[in-house]
């Protein structure tokens, strides 16, 4: 999980960044940002910038492209406090406890590291948070569940693809000759 985050705080670098210069011998800013416009992932790569680069300005492009995607895979609209309630369970993924390092001196179980999330690093949401951050009445969650994991089925396969298009983009030539 950590070489992901690096890469992903390197992304977050490039999309800050002022120096805009080539480099010769490695990836430089101007590489990840070309990189980021051939991922093919439009919601993934706005993403990427809300989560990881601190751009708030992109929520709302984030939340219609959510809605978009979801609308295309169910052929319905999605309710707009499900999107805002999943987008705020993917911008806080991590364990509150151990803060998604998986284990902290405090709070380790000899087998299974961090007692909060089991050694993911992922915070659990429970069906009662996830229905309060919807806006919805914990007994009448269960018609909406459905919804809510598909929007964020959306929301991690749409982060997948830019990351895969990423790593495609910015894949060595000459590595791939050598196979």
């Amino acid at each position: 999980m950590n070489r992901l985050y690096g890469s992903r705080r390197r992304e977050a670098r490039a999309i800050n960044s002022r120096n805009l210069s080539w480099s010769e011998t490695d990836c430089s800013d101007v590489d990840y940002l070309a990189a980021r416009a051939m991922s093919g992932s439009p919601l993934g790569s706005i993403l990427e910038r809300l989560k990881f680069g601190g751009d708030a300005s992109v929520y709302g492009a984030c939340a219609d492209l959510l809605s978009e995607k979801f609308s295309r895979r169910t052929k319905r609209s999605a309710r707009k406090s499900l999107v805002h309630a999943a987008l705020h369970e993917y911008l806080d993924d991590r364990c509150v406890v151990c803060t998604g390092r998986s284990a902290e001196p405090e709070a380790i179980d000899a087998v299974s590291g961090c007692v909060i999330c089991k050694g993911t690093g992922f915070r659990p949401y429970g069906t009662a948070e996830r229905a309060h951050m919807a806006s919805i009445a914990v007994d009448s969650w269960r018609r909406y569940e459905a919804d809510y994991l598909t929007l964020l089925d959306c929301l991690r396969s749409a982060a997948d693809s830019h990351r895969r298009g990423m790593d495609a983009a910015l894949a060595d030539p000459a590595d791939s000759k050598a196979s």
